[in-house]
């Protein structure tokens, strides 16, 4: 009876049921989830991820001093200077040589160069004007111990796509997870956000994605967002957004957090990261599609606008700007003018302003500004001017010629509208792009018109007749006060151009700029 076990052992053992087992190979993650991203994670990976030591997020202060001009109580322009302070969020993500970069959004990196109703800055007076912008890595708002700051420099900024680089000469530690993928996120998804809200503390916030995919071309940006309901603020913005993938259990980086709606709690716009991907390695803005905008037009743009004007049986083209009816008139085959009418325009077709072109050395290059009555008008080569105004006018001039090229390129999209709904989607981005523009537009109309009549002040005549006009004197019948024929007077456009002193240099600094 003893032996019969033994024996039933034996043959187990022939058996292979006592066989070693095979030896341990690598162990394989479990799989969250099917898909690419969670919706949600268990709680130990949610207390892992939690937990982890994320040294790579950091408050950026961004510190700017604006200049404003005003007139004092004894009629004299003066300057006063003062300080914008804002804070965000930026993460660094690589190490280059020595250095570290950080990635951030634009507004936070760059705070409006003038002032005005599209660009406002807390605190700062309309049409003030940045000199000096001072950014750096801080421990929290309340952060004054300068010396603890780390300075950062710009190496990139893409303004349409709400995003840029900074570079700071100390190595920081960098972003250990993976770049993602934004085009594989659905609704519903789980995202994390790693930021400083108010610039107070450093936070994490969780949410779930509620678009995947919409176009933003608001405040004149391009490129596109998901959007995503985690509660964050102004001090987020530039916060790296995080999925969770499906296969590793990982946090991956899926986009940047640029802006929210004032009028929704949480409903915030994040810069989904595929189309940031290649920038933030070659450090060079992505040229992507601007739905629609046209950008400033070239020589080719030009000879285009141009040969479409001269097979145009009125040789000219009516279009908007600042508010204003502007028309662009092919005079001759070697004169285009730009002329604004006046505000009373159509009861009035009188033109206030004319930029002259002459083609010197191919249309592009403004020659002459003219403007004057119905009966009389005045032209003043550009040459004189002053710097200062030259530079006005010829902004003014570039501003026109990409006014027209936008207006041409709307105009033939909403004519491909009815039966090209992307080209209809377009138009009418186009369209929102164009109005956006007025206010700024409206200002430099407003500055080189005061040049233009303060040029007529100060001459006291024509400085060179319009073609076709008669000189203001001649017109007016007025006698030579010399006593000789209104024949033998000198012409007015023979003499030397007059210089014109700029606006500038009147101004008195009651504030010397070292002083903030």
């Amino acid at each position: 009876m003893a032996a019969r076990p033994f024996a039933f052992l034996v043959a187990l053992w022939s058996m292979g049921a006592f066989a070693a087992a095979p030896a341990a190979g690598p162990v394989r993650p479990v799989q969250l989830c099917a898909g690419d991203y969670a919706d949600g994670v268990p709680e130990d990976v949610a207390a892992r991820i939690a937990e982890g030591k994320e040294t790579f997020v950091f408050a950026i202060r961004n510190t700017a001093t604006y200049e404003h001009v005003f007139y004092g109580r004894d009629g004299r322009l003066r300057r006063s200077y003062l300080p914008s302070v804002i804070h965000g969020t930026g993460f660094a993500y690589r190490r280059q040589g020595l250095d570290t970069l950080v990635a951030t959004n634009e507004h936070v990196a760059a705070q409006p160069e003038v002032t005005d109703d599209d660009h406002k800055v807390e605190g700062i007076p309309r049409g003030s004007k940045k000199v000096r912008e001072h950014l750096a890595i801080v421990r929290n708002e309340d952060d004054d111990y300068e010396p603890g700051h780390v300075a950062l420099t710009r190496v990139l900024i893409d303004a349409s796509a709400d995003v840029a680089v900074l570079r700071t000469r100390k190595a920081l530690p960098v972003m250990p997870h993976r770049f993602g993928r934004s085009g594989a996120l659905r609704a519903g998804n789980l995202v994390q956000v790693r930021g400083f809200p108010l610039g107070v503390f450093s936070s994490l916030n969780s949410g779930k994605v509620t678009n995947p995919s919409t176009e933003d071309g608001e405040k004149g940006w391009a490129h596109t967002d998901f959007m995503i309901d985690a509660l964050v603020t102004s001090g987020n913005s530039g916060s790296p957004v995080f999925a969770i993938s499906c296969k590793t259990g990982e946090p991956e980086l899926v986009g940047i957090y640029h802006a929210g709606y004032s009028e929704a709690a949480a409903l915030n716009a994040v810069v989904a990261v595929d189309q940031l991907r290649e920038e933030l390695e070659t450090l060079r803005p992505s040229k992507r599609d601007a739905r629609g905008g046209h950008g400033e037009p070239n020589f080719a743009d030009r000879a285009r606008l141009v040969r479409e004007l001269s097979q145009d049986p009125a040789r000219s083209l009516t279009f908007s700007f600042a508010g204003r009816a502007v028309i662009v008139r092919l005079a001759d085959a070697g004169t285009l003018r730009f002329g604004v009418l006046d505000e009373d325009f159509p009861l009035s077709t009188r033109e206030a302003l004319t930029l002259v072109d002459r083609a010197r050395t191919g249309f592009g290059t403004l020659s002459a500004v003219e403007q004057g009555g119905e009966l009389v008008r005045q032209e003043t080569p550009l040459a004189a001017y002053g710097p200062d105004v030259r530079e006005h006018f010829q902004k003014l001039y570039e501003a026109l010629w990409h006014q027209l090229a936008s207006v041409v390129d709307y105009r033939q999209r909403l004519l491909r509208g009815p039966a090209d709904a992307e080209a209809f989607s377009q138009a009418r981005s186009l369209r929102l792009k164009l109005r956006r523009r007025a206010a700024e537009q409206k200002e430099l109309l407003n500055v080189c018109t005061f040049e233009a009549d303060r040029a007529t002040l100060v001459t006291g005549q024509p400085i060179a007749s319009a073609p076709g006009v008669e000189n203001q004197k001649a017109a007016a019948g007025d006698a030579d006060p010399s006593g000789a024929d209104g024949d033998s007077a000198t012409p007015a456009a023979s003499a030397s151009p007059v210089p014109l002193p700029s606006a500038s240099a009147e101004l008195t600094s009651d504030v010397p700029i070292a002083a903030q």
